[in-house]
Order: C-alpha cells, then structure tokens, then sequence
C-alpha cells in the first residue's frame, strides 16, 4: 500500500475521515518504515509548533504562525508531484516544498564533518531531540530526532530557524566527525514561501541512508554518552 506524506501529515492533523484514518492507522501498525514515517512527522509538527508557540513576536509576527495561519486559509490540494516532501508543520501551505542546495540530496562536495558550523556540532553532540538552543548567528537549532541505520550508524535530524528561512539537516556520525548527508532550504518571500533550488523528497533520503525508527529518549543518551535525566 503506497502512501504519500500528504495522507500521512492529513492523519497527523486529523484531517482525514474516521474510515480512511482507520486505514491507514493499520497500514501503518503493520508498517515499521511507514510507522517510523509518520512518527517523524507527528514529532516534527509538535517540536516545531511549540517552537513557534515559544518564540517572542518581535518585529511583527512569527514567520513560521504566519504561515500556519496563511495555510489555515489555504488547504492544499491532496494530488501533488511525487518529489515534493513537505514539512508536516508546513503541511497546509500549498507553496511550501523541499529544496536541496547543491547538486542532487548532497549540500556539501566534501561531505566533511568541518562543513557542519561549529555551533551545530556541538548541538549535535548533546542537544536532546524536542529541544531549541539559540545560536549567535542569531538562528535557532531545534533538534528533530535520532536513528540509527540499517549499518548502525547513529544519524540525527535538525533544523535551523532564522527569519524566515527554515534549513532541514540530515547529519550522521563517522569515524572523523559529523558528515551531513542531506540539508534543504525553505526560503519566505512576500509571494509565499518558495523552494530555493531544486526540488527533492527528504523520505528519498532518508530511505537511501536506510533510516530507522527514532531513538527514544534513553537511547538516543547513550548514543551521545549523555545522562537521559538531564
């Protein structure tokens, strides 16, 4: 049974009708990937939404609760290209998409661990997933979640909010560093919020690094080697 975000993020939301809900529900209980999907957008959508929610408006309102609320107004059609992987906070702004910066789903040619900002290291190697930490640069770093893949390699997902350009990084943990395997860019301009290059599905990435459930708490600290009680 294939099933797209849209539906998935439609489920998130509750958007979907009691007989299709419950379809998919059992389509995804009997699914660990499809499971692991979803997870990530339920997750992503409270993680973000409380983010929004915490952040003071200053200088007019939040970027991100102006597109929720323009989205409100908007719903988007259900059939869309199979290459656009929108964010489930995202999920109702029918000009919101994905877009890899650089050539295919690689952001950086060297795929070197120094490539990562030094402040997003460090936020890598301890920020519990579900918590925001302000940067000097004026950003924030939310951390989404962590997986292992099907080689155990220990992967986290983050994103960096500044203004209103909303950066999506897939980073996994080598023998040398930090080496990102996947990063896009949501870029806001007056029109609506635009894909900044080409399009790209970040399930496609996620699937090619053979991703697995989030980590629960307790595991994602002893990957980090950090106390799960803080």
């Amino acid at each position: 049974m294939q099933i797209s975000d849209e539906t998935l993020m439609a489920l998130a939301d509750g958007e979907l009708d009691p007989a299709a809900a419950g379809d998919i529900q059992k389509a995804v209980a009997a699914d660990p990937l499809l499971a692991a999907r979803y997870e990530r957008f339920v997750r992503t959508r409270q993680i973000l939404a409380e983010a929004a929610r915490a952040r003071p408006a200053i200088g007019g309102e939040d970027p991100l609760a102006a597109m929720i609320r323009a989205g409100s107004l908007r719903p988007a059609p259900l059939s869309q290209p199979a290459n656009l992987n929108r964010r489930p906070l995202l999920a109702a702004a029918a000009s919101v998409a994905l877009a890899v910066v650089g050539l295919g789903w690689w952001l950086w040619p060297d795929a070197g661990p120094a490539a990562i900002p030094a402040a997003e290291l460090a936020a890598l190697e301890s920020l519990p997933s579900g918590e925001t930490r302000a940067l000097e640069d004026g950003a924030e770093l939310t951390m989404i979640a962590s997986f292992t893949t099907e080689q155990g390699q220990f992967c986290r997902e983050y994103e960096t909010l500044r203004d209103a350009r909303i950066r999506i990084v897939l980073a996994c943990r080598e023998a040398e560093g930090w080496q990102g395997r996947f990063a896009a860019v949501i870029e806001g301009e007056q029109s609506g919020y635009v894909p900044a290059s080409g399009d790209v599905s970040l399930e496609a990435a996620l699937r090619d690094l053979g991703a697995g459930a989030p980590l629960t708490p307790a595991e994602e600290a002893s990957a980090l080697g950090i106390d799960a009680r803080g």
